[in-house]
């Protein structure tokens, strides 16, 4: 049997999926799971362990040995725009700021103007974009010691085999590239005082990335060739749900990514005003697509009420008294990007509409799905104008695809059928690329 090892780290956590095929069909098998470790100072700075992912990595490669089921390819995949830096002998420079950082709510007013970036990249100018966060480093001095800039999943697959690269989709989220991707954006690297030498080489998904090193061989007990696959874990996503052009797409987890594929970029000032943006997956193939904050706001507030598990946040929501609430949010707003508290940020937002608070959690939570379905009704009403075709249903595919009530909503808001897809569809994804 010939296994194969997708390794799909999101932000709230991981997992290790084993896959093989049996009659031409993907069989998936879980085989080990993590928190991704993400450390905060409380006053909103925040950074990755990375040492101690690369630790979570291994574990589960070593999973597989245990099982006896050895996989002959790995592919990595992650969330988008954070990066290593490395100096003259490839050693990292410090920590790997996450996104979540609010470090670059300055850099956003200094660098270009919101519709400067939007024009040079095709990328819509989110706080926590990667040029936004060099600019930061560039500020600190530190990318004066930075030889190489390598996003974080190519740079968990250098230390698995030695090799410097950065795959198209990863690279895609940086707002560094021109408009579908043909080239780096001299303007937007002048700005950053940077020059093309200092990013690896860049590479499509399915490229070999070569063999274990020595030292991860001897540890996880095995040989394997690991692939770069789609590293952007959305890109993976949208090839593992089997979706197709022409298709309304929603891959729900941590974020709600929606929108469509295209051949082409739409950089237009009317997609710059609906918050549209472009990423790639393979040449030529865009996702035109609009962040929402998705899973991340439930979760959050999971957590802060101290609720067992989301299935309570559910059981909550959906008591018909909770369900006669009837105000929502914008679920989009940067402010829920990293809250101390996401209780009291949905509260503000909800105050600075003039709106009614929740009596109870209950009505919170159902408040908070709510206003996710609204957000993807926004958006599909821009893809519509934007694009002038008519949407007739809505491809969910994720983790959230799980979320029945939000799915129940979204069919109620949008007025849409809500087709279900594969819940492991990154995984499958980087499955799919790495097999072939």
């Amino acid at each position: 049997m010939k296994y194969y090892l997708a390794i799909d780290i999101g932000a709230t956590s991981g997992r290790h999926i084993l896959g093989h095929f049996e009659n031409n069909e993907l069989k998936i098998e879980e085989i080990y799971r993590f928190d991704t470790p993400l450390v905060q100072d409380g006053n909103g700075h925040a950074y990755w362990d990375v040492d101690k992912l690369f630790t979570y990595v291994k574990e589960g490669m070593k999973k597989a040995k245990e099982l006896n089921k050895i996989p002959s390819r790995i592919g990595i995949d992650t969330f988008g725009v954070d990066y290593a830096l490395l100096d003259e002998n490839n050693s990292r420079i410090g920590n790997i700021t996450s996104y979540r950082d609010i470090r670059t709510r300055q850099a956003k007013k200094e660098l270009l103007t919101p519709e400067k970036e939007f024009e040079l990249t095709g990328i819509q100018p989110n706080e926590f974009n990667s040029c936004y966060q060099l600019y930061c480093d560039y500020k600190s001095g530190k990318l004066e010691k930075a030889k190489t800039i390598i996003f974080l999943p190519s740079y968990l697959g250098y230390l698995l085999t030695g090799t410097l690269q950065n795959e198209l989709s990863i690279l895609s989220t940086g707002a560094l590239l021109t408009p579908g991707g043909k080239s780096y954006s001299k303007e937007m690297l002048d700005n950053l005082g940077l020059k093309e030498s200092q990013f690896p080489p860049i590479v499509e998904a399915g490229t070999s990335l070569g063999k274990l090193l020595p030292e991860i061989e001897k540890e996880v007990g095995y040989q394997s060739e690991v692939i770069a696959s789609l590293e952007h874990d959305t890109a993976a996503a949208f090839f593992g749900s089997g979706a197709k052009k022409g298709d309304i797409l929603l891959s729900s987890g941590t974020w709600s990514l929606l929108g469509i594929l295209l051949d082409e970029p739409i950089a237009t000032k009317e997609a710059y005003k609906a918050s549209f943006t472009n990423e790639l997956s393979f040449p030529n193939e865009v996702r035109f697509l609009k962040n929402i904050i998705g899973m991340w706001i439930i979760n959050n507030l999971v957590r802060e009420l101290k609720l067992d598990s989301v299935l309570d946040a559910v059981k909550e929501a959906n008591k018909e008294e909770s369900k006669q609430y009837k105000f929502t949010f914008d679920a989009s707003d940067s402010s829920l990007l990293n809250p101390l508290s996401m209780k009291e940020a949905i509260y503000d937002l909800l105050r600075k509409d003039g709106h009614e608070l929740p009596s109870n959690i209950g009505e919170l939570f159902y408040c908070a799905y709510h206003s996710l379905a609204k957000a993807y009704d926004t958006a599909i009403k821009g893809i519509e104008k934007i694009t002038n075709k008519k949407a007739s249903s809505i491809y969910i595919f994720g983790g959230g695809v799980k979320a029945e009530i939000l799915n129940k909503l979204t069919e109620e808001v949008t007025g849409l059928k809500v087709n279900r897809g594969p819940s492991e569809a990154t995984a499958i994804g980087t499955l799919l690329v790495i097999s072939k």
